[in-house]
Protein backbone atom coordinates (compact mmCIF):
# COMPACT_ATOMS: atom_id res chain seq x y z
CA UNK A 1 0.00 0.00 0.00
CA UNK A 2 1.58 3.35 -0.98
CA UNK A 3 0.95 6.10 1.55
CA UNK A 4 0.85 9.94 0.31
CA UNK A 5 -0.17 13.00 1.89
CA UNK A 6 -1.50 16.48 0.77
CA UNK A 7 -2.57 19.40 2.26
CA UNK A 8 -5.95 19.00 0.31
CA UNK A 9 -7.54 16.01 -1.33
CA UNK A 10 -10.48 16.64 -3.67
CA UNK A 11 -12.27 12.96 -4.40
CA UNK A 12 -13.98 13.03 -7.50
CA UNK A 13 -12.58 14.17 -10.74
CA UNK A 14 -15.65 14.48 -12.88
CA UNK A 15 -16.21 17.65 -14.36
CA UNK A 16 -16.42 19.71 -11.00
CA UNK A 17 -13.73 18.08 -9.54
CA UNK A 18 -11.12 18.40 -12.15
CA UNK A 19 -11.81 22.12 -11.80
CA UNK A 20 -11.33 22.07 -8.21
CA UNK A 21 -7.92 20.37 -8.43
CA UNK A 22 -6.70 23.05 -11.04
CA UNK A 23 -7.67 25.90 -9.19
CA UNK A 24 -5.93 24.63 -6.07
CA UNK A 25 -3.29 24.03 -7.92
CA UNK A 26 -2.83 27.49 -9.46
CA UNK A 27 -2.80 28.82 -6.20
CA UNK A 28 0.12 26.58 -5.10
CA UNK A 29 -1.91 24.43 -2.81
CA UNK A 30 -0.39 20.71 -1.83
CA UNK A 31 -3.35 19.10 -3.86
CA UNK A 32 -4.31 15.26 -4.75
CA UNK A 33 -7.06 14.61 -6.72
CA UNK A 34 -8.28 11.26 -6.43
CA UNK A 35 -10.94 9.50 -8.71
CA UNK A 36 -11.22 6.98 -11.76
CA UNK A 37 -11.18 7.09 -15.22
CA UNK A 38 -14.01 6.02 -17.69
CA UNK A 39 -14.71 2.20 -17.40
CA UNK A 40 -13.79 0.47 -20.71
CA UNK A 41 -16.75 -2.29 -20.32
CA UNK A 42 -19.82 -0.55 -18.19
CA UNK A 43 -21.20 -3.54 -18.38
CA UNK A 44 -18.84 -5.08 -16.29
CA UNK A 45 -17.76 -2.01 -14.38
CA UNK A 46 -19.06 -2.16 -10.41
CA UNK A 47 -17.45 0.90 -9.13
CA UNK A 48 -18.46 4.38 -9.39
CA UNK A 49 -19.62 6.42 -13.15
CA UNK A 50 -19.40 9.80 -13.99
CA UNK A 51 -22.00 11.75 -15.71
CA UNK A 52 -18.85 12.86 -18.52
CA UNK A 53 -18.32 10.11 -20.00
CA UNK A 54 -19.43 12.11 -23.07
CA UNK A 55 -18.53 14.28 -25.88
CA UNK A 56 -21.53 17.02 -26.18
CA UNK A 57 -23.23 19.53 -23.47
CA UNK A 58 -24.57 22.38 -23.54
CA UNK A 59 -22.87 26.42 -22.82
CA UNK A 60 -24.65 29.12 -22.23
CA UNK A 61 -24.78 32.07 -20.26
CA UNK A 62 -29.01 32.58 -21.15
CA UNK A 63 -30.69 31.03 -18.25
CA UNK A 64 -34.09 31.55 -16.11
CA UNK A 65 -32.03 32.00 -12.82
CA UNK A 66 -29.57 34.15 -12.32
CA UNK A 67 -26.70 32.19 -10.40
CA UNK A 68 -26.60 29.82 -13.07
CA UNK A 69 -25.98 32.55 -14.99
CA UNK A 70 -23.01 34.01 -13.21
CA UNK A 71 -21.78 30.43 -12.90
CA UNK A 72 -21.57 29.77 -16.42
CA UNK A 73 -20.70 33.51 -17.44
CA UNK A 74 -17.27 32.71 -15.37
CA UNK A 75 -16.71 29.46 -16.45
CA UNK A 76 -17.02 29.99 -19.83
CA UNK A 77 -14.41 32.90 -19.50
CA UNK A 78 -12.40 30.29 -18.57
CA UNK A 79 -12.02 28.30 -21.37
CA UNK A 80 -9.55 30.10 -23.42
CA UNK A 81 -7.42 29.68 -20.65
CA UNK A 82 -7.82 25.88 -19.96
CA UNK A 83 -7.28 24.91 -23.95
CA UNK A 84 -4.40 27.17 -24.06
CA UNK A 85 -2.64 25.37 -20.79
CA UNK A 86 -3.63 22.34 -21.54
CA UNK A 87 -3.39 21.96 -25.16
CA UNK A 88 -6.49 20.61 -25.57
CA UNK A 89 -9.73 21.88 -27.01
CA UNK A 90 -13.21 20.87 -25.94
CA UNK A 91 -15.24 24.42 -26.80
CA UNK A 92 -17.34 24.94 -29.60
CA UNK A 93 -18.91 28.36 -29.91
CA UNK A 94 -21.66 27.51 -32.21
CA UNK A 95 -24.44 29.22 -30.70
CA UNK A 96 -27.46 28.45 -29.04
CA UNK A 97 -31.53 29.44 -29.57
CA UNK A 98 -33.94 28.43 -26.35
CA UNK A 99 -37.31 27.83 -27.49
CA UNK A 100 -40.11 27.62 -24.79
CA UNK A 101 -43.76 28.81 -24.75
CA UNK A 102 -44.23 28.70 -21.25
CA UNK A 103 -44.51 32.46 -20.19
CA UNK A 104 -43.28 32.27 -16.54
CA UNK A 105 -40.03 30.97 -17.88
CA UNK A 106 -39.74 33.50 -20.50
CA UNK A 107 -40.02 36.04 -17.97
CA UNK A 108 -37.75 34.83 -15.80
CA UNK A 109 -35.31 34.43 -18.71
CA UNK A 110 -35.89 37.83 -19.91
CA UNK A 111 -35.25 39.10 -16.08
CA UNK A 112 -31.73 37.91 -16.19
CA UNK A 113 -31.13 38.98 -19.84
CA UNK A 114 -31.98 42.26 -18.05
CA UNK A 115 -29.83 42.49 -15.20
CA UNK A 116 -26.42 40.44 -16.50
CA UNK A 117 -26.50 42.38 -19.84
CA UNK A 118 -26.49 39.11 -21.94
CA UNK A 119 -26.84 39.53 -26.04
CA UNK A 120 -29.23 37.22 -26.57
CA UNK A 121 -31.76 38.55 -29.08
CA UNK A 122 -35.60 37.08 -28.39
CA UNK A 123 -37.74 36.46 -31.20
CA UNK A 124 -40.48 33.78 -32.05
CA UNK A 125 -40.18 30.39 -34.23
CA UNK A 126 -41.59 30.87 -37.54
CA UNK A 127 -39.23 33.41 -38.41
CA UNK A 128 -36.13 33.35 -35.99
CA UNK A 129 -35.55 29.18 -35.66
CA UNK A 130 -32.34 28.34 -36.73
CA UNK A 131 -31.57 26.22 -39.85
CA UNK A 132 -32.54 22.62 -40.07
CA UNK A 133 -34.26 22.50 -36.98
CA UNK A 134 -38.29 22.36 -36.98
CA UNK A 135 -40.29 23.44 -34.41
CA UNK A 136 -44.22 24.66 -33.71
CA UNK A 137 -44.79 28.01 -34.58
CA UNK A 138 -46.02 30.73 -32.40
CA UNK A 139 -43.08 29.49 -29.95
CA UNK A 140 -40.89 31.69 -28.15
CA UNK A 141 -37.02 31.29 -29.35
CA UNK A 142 -34.21 32.92 -27.56
CA UNK A 143 -30.66 33.47 -29.40
CA UNK A 144 -27.65 33.38 -27.50
CA UNK A 145 -24.41 33.80 -29.83
CA UNK A 146 -21.13 32.87 -29.32
CA UNK A 147 -19.54 31.83 -26.94
CA UNK A 148 -22.55 30.15 -26.48
CA UNK A 149 -22.42 26.49 -28.13
CA UNK A 150 -21.60 23.24 -27.05
CA UNK A 151 -18.23 21.56 -25.33
CA UNK A 152 -16.49 18.32 -24.85
CA UNK A 153 -17.30 16.91 -21.19
CA UNK A 154 -14.75 14.13 -21.70
CA UNK A 155 -12.08 16.73 -23.28
CA UNK A 156 -12.94 19.24 -20.89
CA UNK A 157 -11.95 16.83 -17.77
CA UNK A 158 -8.64 15.89 -19.58
CA UNK A 159 -7.76 19.08 -19.70
CA UNK A 160 -8.37 20.26 -16.65
CA UNK A 161 -6.71 17.58 -14.86
CA UNK A 162 -3.38 18.45 -17.54
CA UNK A 163 -3.42 21.87 -16.50
CA UNK A 164 -4.01 20.83 -12.82
CA UNK A 165 -1.03 18.78 -13.48
CA UNK A 166 0.99 21.58 -15.06
CA UNK A 167 0.33 23.57 -12.02
CA UNK A 168 1.70 20.80 -9.45
CA UNK A 169 -1.23 18.72 -8.74
CA UNK A 170 -1.05 14.85 -8.25
CA UNK A 171 -3.45 12.74 -9.36
CA UNK A 172 -4.43 9.16 -8.80
CA UNK A 173 -6.99 7.51 -10.95
CA UNK A 174 -8.65 5.26 -8.98
CA UNK A 175 -11.64 5.74 -6.62
CA UNK A 176 -11.72 6.13 -3.49
CA UNK A 177 -12.90 3.22 -1.27
CA UNK A 178 -12.86 4.54 2.31
CA UNK A 179 -12.81 8.05 4.10
CA UNK A 180 -11.87 7.76 7.62
CA UNK A 181 -11.18 10.82 9.98
CA UNK A 182 -8.14 11.23 11.90
CA UNK A 183 -7.17 13.75 14.60
CA UNK A 184 -5.52 16.27 12.41
CA UNK A 185 -7.50 15.43 9.31
CA UNK A 186 -8.56 12.49 7.13
CA UNK A 187 -7.64 9.73 6.08
CA UNK A 188 -8.66 8.23 2.04
CA UNK A 189 -8.19 4.99 0.86
CA UNK A 190 -7.82 3.28 -2.35
CA UNK A 191 -6.78 0.17 -4.32
CA UNK A 192 -3.49 0.76 -4.04
CA UNK A 193 -2.59 4.14 -1.80
CA UNK A 194 -3.69 5.94 1.86
CA UNK A 195 -3.64 9.31 1.49
CA UNK A 196 -3.73 11.50 4.72
CA UNK A 197 -4.86 14.87 3.94
CA UNK A 198 -5.53 18.19 6.18
CA UNK A 199 -8.69 19.19 4.08
CA UNK A 200 -11.02 17.06 1.15
CA UNK A 201 -13.19 18.12 -1.01
CA UNK A 202 -16.06 15.77 -1.64
CA UNK A 203 -16.82 16.51 -5.62
CA UNK A 204 -18.51 12.56 -6.03
CA UNK A 205 -21.53 13.83 -7.88
CA UNK A 206 -24.39 10.79 -7.19
CA UNK A 207 -22.09 8.81 -4.47
CA UNK A 208 -21.61 11.17 -1.56
CA UNK A 209 -23.64 9.05 0.91
CA UNK A 210 -20.85 6.09 -0.44
CA UNK A 211 -17.82 7.91 1.42
CA UNK A 212 -19.94 9.64 3.88
CA UNK A 213 -22.94 8.90 6.23
CA UNK A 214 -25.20 12.22 5.56
CA UNK A 215 -28.58 12.60 4.58
CA UNK A 216 -29.39 15.49 2.34
CA UNK A 217 -32.35 17.20 -0.05
CA UNK A 218 -31.01 15.59 -3.33
CA UNK A 219 -32.01 12.47 -5.75
CA UNK A 220 -30.42 11.08 -8.25
CA UNK A 221 -32.78 10.26 -11.43
CA UNK A 222 -32.04 8.86 -14.50
CA UNK A 223 -31.69 10.21 -18.11
CA UNK A 224 -31.11 8.92 -21.62
CA UNK A 225 -29.10 10.44 -24.00
CA UNK A 226 -29.61 9.28 -28.02
CA UNK A 227 -26.73 9.83 -30.38
CA UNK A 228 -27.82 9.86 -34.06
CA UNK A 229 -24.82 8.85 -36.19
CA UNK A 230 -24.42 11.14 -39.83
CA UNK A 231 -21.64 10.44 -41.86
CA UNK A 232 -18.74 12.97 -42.46
CA UNK A 233 -20.68 14.68 -45.15
CA UNK A 234 -23.36 15.31 -42.95
CA UNK A 235 -21.27 16.72 -40.40
CA UNK A 236 -20.17 18.85 -42.84
CA UNK A 237 -23.22 20.14 -44.53
CA UNK A 238 -24.53 20.89 -40.71
CA UNK A 239 -21.41 22.59 -39.56
CA UNK A 240 -23.96 25.32 -39.19
CA UNK A 241 -25.88 24.09 -36.71
CA UNK A 242 -25.97 25.41 -32.93
CA UNK A 243 -27.25 23.75 -30.01
CA UNK A 244 -30.48 23.97 -28.97
CA UNK A 245 -32.66 23.79 -25.83
CA UNK A 246 -36.03 22.63 -26.08
CA UNK A 247 -38.90 22.62 -23.80
CA UNK A 248 -41.69 20.55 -25.88
CA UNK A 249 -45.05 19.61 -25.02
CA UNK A 250 -45.03 15.41 -25.17
CA UNK A 251 -46.29 12.81 -23.20
CA UNK A 252 -43.20 11.19 -22.43
CA UNK A 253 -40.45 13.60 -22.91
CA UNK A 254 -41.13 17.36 -20.89
CA UNK A 255 -37.18 18.78 -22.23
CA UNK A 256 -34.59 18.03 -24.72
CA UNK A 257 -30.49 19.56 -25.47
CA UNK A 258 -28.64 19.14 -28.93
CA UNK A 259 -25.72 19.37 -29.70
CA UNK A 260 -23.85 20.09 -33.19
CA UNK A 261 -22.51 17.30 -34.74
CA UNK A 262 -19.19 15.93 -32.49
CA UNK A 263 -16.84 13.42 -33.15
CA UNK A 264 -16.88 10.61 -30.77
CA UNK A 265 -14.25 8.08 -29.42
CA UNK A 266 -15.10 5.73 -32.65
CA UNK A 267 -14.30 8.28 -35.02
CA UNK A 268 -17.89 9.27 -36.29
CA UNK A 269 -19.67 12.11 -36.09
CA UNK A 270 -23.05 11.99 -33.99
CA UNK A 271 -25.63 14.53 -33.09
CA UNK A 272 -26.49 14.34 -29.32
CA UNK A 273 -29.83 14.41 -27.64
CA UNK A 274 -30.31 14.63 -23.84
CA UNK A 275 -33.69 14.21 -23.09
CA UNK A 276 -35.82 13.90 -19.51
CA UNK A 277 -38.19 11.37 -18.64
CA UNK A 278 -41.24 12.26 -17.30
CA UNK A 279 -41.40 8.93 -15.99
CA UNK A 280 -38.29 9.07 -14.23
CA UNK A 281 -37.93 7.43 -10.97
CA UNK A 282 -35.33 8.57 -8.08
CA UNK A 283 -31.89 5.75 -7.92
CA UNK A 284 -31.96 5.70 -4.18
CA UNK A 285 -29.15 3.17 -4.19
CA UNK A 286 -25.52 2.51 -5.20
CA UNK A 287 -26.18 -0.54 -6.82
CA UNK A 288 -29.67 0.95 -8.46
CA UNK A 289 -27.06 3.80 -9.98
CA UNK A 290 -24.92 0.84 -11.08
CA UNK A 291 -27.46 -1.00 -12.67
CA UNK A 292 -29.02 2.09 -14.65
CA UNK A 293 -25.67 2.89 -16.15
CA UNK A 294 -23.94 -0.69 -16.57
CA UNK A 295 -27.39 -1.94 -17.81
CA UNK A 296 -29.35 -1.36 -21.17
CA UNK A 297 -32.80 -0.18 -19.73
CA UNK A 298 -32.02 3.35 -21.59
CA UNK A 299 -32.85 1.53 -24.87
CA UNK A 300 -36.65 0.84 -24.06
CA UNK A 301 -36.75 4.69 -24.62
CA UNK A 302 -35.16 4.39 -28.33
CA UNK A 303 -38.38 4.73 -30.40
CA UNK A 304 -39.84 7.81 -28.70
CA UNK A 305 -36.28 9.40 -28.63
CA UNK A 306 -35.82 8.78 -31.93
CA UNK A 307 -39.34 10.12 -32.57
CA UNK A 308 -38.35 13.40 -31.39
CA UNK A 309 -34.89 13.75 -32.41
CA UNK A 310 -36.25 12.93 -35.76
CA UNK A 311 -39.05 15.49 -35.80
CA UNK A 312 -36.89 18.49 -34.31
CA UNK A 313 -34.18 17.62 -37.00
CA UNK A 314 -36.39 16.50 -40.37
CA UNK A 315 -34.27 17.07 -43.05
CA UNK A 316 -30.92 15.09 -41.16
CA UNK A 317 -29.65 11.98 -42.58
CA UNK A 318 -28.99 9.69 -39.44
CA UNK A 319 -27.19 6.40 -40.42
CA UNK A 320 -28.23 4.80 -36.89
CA UNK A 321 -29.40 5.41 -33.36
CA UNK A 322 -27.79 4.28 -29.94
CA UNK A 323 -29.39 5.33 -26.55
CA UNK A 324 -26.83 5.60 -23.49
CA UNK A 325 -27.97 6.43 -19.68
CA UNK A 326 -26.40 9.33 -17.73
CA UNK A 327 -27.33 10.58 -13.73
CA UNK A 328 -28.90 13.69 -12.85
CA UNK A 329 -28.29 14.56 -9.20
CA UNK A 330 -30.86 17.54 -8.34
CA UNK A 331 -31.19 19.25 -5.13
CA UNK A 332 -34.14 20.43 -2.84
CA UNK A 333 -32.39 24.08 -3.87
CA UNK A 334 -32.49 23.86 -7.71
CA UNK A 335 -28.47 24.82 -7.03
CA UNK A 336 -25.68 22.45 -6.27
CA UNK A 337 -24.76 22.58 -2.25
CA UNK A 338 -21.19 23.85 -1.91
CA UNK A 339 -20.63 24.02 1.41
CA UNK A 340 -18.35 22.62 4.63
CA UNK A 341 -20.14 19.46 6.24
CA UNK A 342 -17.67 18.53 8.88
CA UNK A 343 -14.47 19.64 9.55
CA UNK A 344 -11.78 19.82 7.53
CA UNK A 345 -14.54 18.35 4.92
CA UNK A 346 -16.10 20.21 2.35
CA UNK A 347 -18.81 19.30 -0.66
CA UNK A 348 -19.65 20.56 -4.03
CA UNK A 349 -22.80 17.84 -5.74
CA UNK A 350 -25.96 18.41 -7.12
CA UNK A 351 -25.62 19.49 -10.60
CA UNK A 352 -29.23 19.43 -11.57
CA UNK A 353 -28.23 18.71 -15.12
CA UNK A 354 -27.02 22.54 -15.82
CA UNK A 355 -23.42 21.54 -13.74
CA UNK A 356 -20.89 20.80 -16.95
CA UNK A 357 -20.76 24.25 -18.84
CA UNK A 358 -20.28 25.89 -15.11
CA UNK A 359 -18.40 23.27 -13.73
CA UNK A 360 -14.72 25.55 -13.83
CA UNK A 361 -17.18 28.27 -11.65
CA UNK A 362 -18.33 25.65 -9.06
CA UNK A 363 -14.84 24.38 -8.70
CA UNK A 364 -13.25 27.75 -8.37
CA UNK A 365 -16.21 28.61 -5.91
CA UNK A 366 -15.50 24.99 -3.59
CA UNK A 367 -11.74 25.48 -3.71
CA UNK A 368 -11.56 28.93 -2.59
CA UNK A 369 -14.17 27.51 0.95
CA UNK A 370 -11.90 25.10 1.05
CA UNK A 371 -9.20 27.54 1.07
CA UNK A 372 -10.78 30.17 3.12
CA UNK A 373 -11.74 27.31 6.07
CA UNK A 374 -15.25 27.48 5.57
CA UNK A 375 -15.70 30.66 4.81
CA UNK A 376 -17.71 32.69 2.40
CA UNK A 377 -15.66 35.17 0.00
CA UNK A 378 -17.70 35.32 -2.96
CA UNK A 379 -19.76 39.02 -3.07
CA UNK A 380 -22.02 38.00 -6.05
CA UNK A 381 -23.31 35.08 -4.98
CA UNK A 382 -25.35 34.13 -1.65
CA UNK A 383 -24.12 31.28 0.27
CA UNK A 384 -27.34 30.41 2.03
CA UNK A 385 -28.29 29.44 -1.63
CA UNK A 386 -25.58 27.04 -1.95
CA UNK A 387 -26.46 26.05 1.79
CA UNK A 388 -26.48 22.45 2.42
CA UNK A 389 -29.88 20.99 3.53
CA UNK A 390 -30.23 18.31 5.19
CA UNK A 391 -32.76 15.31 5.19
CA UNK A 392 -34.88 13.10 3.08
CA UNK A 393 -36.63 15.25 0.16
CA UNK A 394 -38.91 13.76 -2.99
CA UNK A 395 -38.42 15.76 -6.13
CA UNK A 396 -41.79 17.37 -7.27
CA UNK A 397 -43.05 17.19 -10.76
CA UNK A 398 -39.85 18.33 -12.79
CA UNK A 399 -42.06 19.99 -15.99
CA UNK A 400 -40.19 23.04 -16.29
CA UNK A 401 -37.72 22.84 -13.96
CA UNK A 402 -34.40 24.79 -14.11
CA UNK A 403 -34.50 25.84 -17.53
Amino acid sequence: MNEACANVAVIGLGLIGSGATRHLARRSVDVIGIGPGEPENWSEHEGPFASHYDSGRITRRLDARREWAVLASRAIAEYPEIESTSGISFHNPAGLTFVRCDPEGIANQKEVIRRLGLPVTVGRTESDSPPHYAFPDNWTAMTEPAPAGAIDPRQMVRAQLAAARIAGANIIREPATNLEKLSDGWRITTASAEIDARSVLLATGPYLEDLYAIEVEASVRPETVILGRISDAEAERLSDLPSVIYLLEHAKVQDVYLCPPVRYPDGRFYIKMGGSNTAAVTLRSATAKRAWMSGDDADEELDVMTEVLTTILPDVAFESFEMKPCLITDTSSGLPFVDQIDEGLFIAVGGNGHAAKSADALGALAASLVLNDGQWTDADLDQEQFAIRRGRWTPPDRSRHGN
